[in-house]
């Protein structure tokens, strides 16, 4: 496999979105950030600063209702928060749940470009700052997110005359691939974020990968070795902002090969590269993170980062890597696949159905022949196939009414 076929493999799991009408866009939007969106659209705004317990501070952004539902939406990895504004309003998620009048809160993990690039000692030139996969996200990241919006809808909530007393709020989730990742070493490394999150919904989830994903041994050795060569040049961040760009300009045809046969079939295979045009939507992302996924995929079991067996007794207190206890977790949780994904496949997320079988109160197709990795945020019918589902599942499941379907 080619250079450009290692590249592929890895975003292919990962959070990217596009504009609608990319024919009629000028340059200069292909550059935007999550703020830039927002204020090109006149869209009130709130940012928070969040440090972590381990130092990394982050960049929490809010679209306020005070005293409304709060619904927090996570990235996957390569991702950001600019991954739920840049369909602009008529069809990015973010923008549709504040119509909607939700308190809608972004988040943007360790990593992501431009708002998670700071730390209280380390700087993102340093091979320090990379060391980290999803456990830290889950671990470290959301809940000092998680926190930082209780504390500041804790004290609108004072500020109204409401009962100092009263628990913290709960958070809706939302989340898309490897934020489900996230999410359940969030709920079994602190099991009181089992009370703080009243339902998850995760679109395309991905957990165990081993027999459950449609690309093979080869193509991820492919990628381990392209990772391993960017570690030798020491490139700690894998893919800086405008990589994807410069590589799809250049490549083109290539990258439409490798992005078919690596994420599935398309919707709509003439927008399959779009969002390589953008800076900021496939950027970030560290060597351990991508190395975590392979442990995961090689073990066939849902494991924390393997150190090796020295380190791992310094870490974990065994020889072994720490193996997740699913069954701490309580949230409610719906599950969203596409039919042809070849990452969260229909096998893979009815596996995760069959592990949390306790939790899981729907599974869902998504209501199209094809759909892949990608479709869940650049397909041009993002919003009835999937935004207008989720919302729905979501009042119903308040209401007391969502119906137990497996799909």
């Amino acid at each position: 496999m080619t250079e450009i076929g290692w590249i592929i493999v890895a975003p292919v799991m990962f959070i990217t979105c596009v504009q609608i009408n990319t024919a009629s866009q000028s340059e200069p939007h292909y550059r935007w950030t999550t703020l830039d969106w927002l204020e090109a659209h006149n869209v009130s705004h709130e940012l928070y600063n969040v440090t972590t317990a381990d130092g990394y501070q982050l960049q929490l952004q809010r679209l306020p209702r005070p005293g409304a539902r709060t619904v927090l939406l996570v990235h996957g990895l390569l991702g950001s928060s600019l991954g739920w504004v840049c369909l602009g309003p008529d069809k990015s998620l973010a923008f549709q749940l504040h119509q909607l009048q939700y308190d809608v809160w972004l988040a943007n993990l360790r990593g992501a470009s431009p708002y998670g690039r700071r730390h209280l000692e380390l700087t993102d030139v340093m091979a320090d700052f990379w060391r980290f996969s999803f456990h830290e996200h889950g671990t470290y990241d959301l809940p000092a997110i998680i926190d930082r919006m209780a504390e500041v809808t804790g004290g609108e909530q004072e500020s109204s005359g409401a009962d100092k007393e009263e628990p913290p709020r709960q958070v809706l989730l939302i989340g898309h691939s490897q934020a489900f990742n996230a999410f359940l070493v969030l709920c079994s490394m602190h099991p009181r974020f089992n009370q703080r999150i009243q339902l998850m919904q995760a679109l395309a989830p991905l957990a165990r990968l081993h027999g459950q994903v449609r690309f093979d041994s080869a193509q991820v050795r492919s990628l381990m070795k392209f990772v391993k060569k960017r570690q030798k040049s020491n490139k700690f961040e894998i893919f800086p902002p405008g990589y994807f760009r410069k590589r799809c300009q250049s490549k083109q045809d290539q990258c439409e090969y490798y992005t078919k046969r690596l994420a599935g079939s398309a919707q709509s295979n003439k927008r399959l590269l779009d969002a390589f045009n953008y800076e900021y939507l496939l950027q970030g992302g560290s060597a351990r993170e991508i190395q975590h996924l392979q442990q995961i995929w090689k073990s066939g079991d849902f494991i924390a980062y393997d150190y090796g067996p020295i380190q791992n007794m310094q870490v974990y207190n065994g020889v072994e890597a720490l193996r997740y206890n699913l069954s701490q977790i309580s949230v409610p949780t719906i599950l969203y696949f596409g039919e042809t994904d070849a990452i969260a496949t229909p096998e893979g997320v009815h596996g995760i159905y069959a592990r949390m079988m306790s939790s899981v109160r729907s599974v869902r197709r998504i209501e199209s022949p094809k759909f892949n990795h990608f479709d869940f945020l650049i397909s041009s019918e993002v919003k009835t196939l999937v935004n207008d589902k989720l919302i729905e599942s979501m009042e119903k499941f308040l209401e007391g009414k969502l119906s137990y379907i497996i799909e």
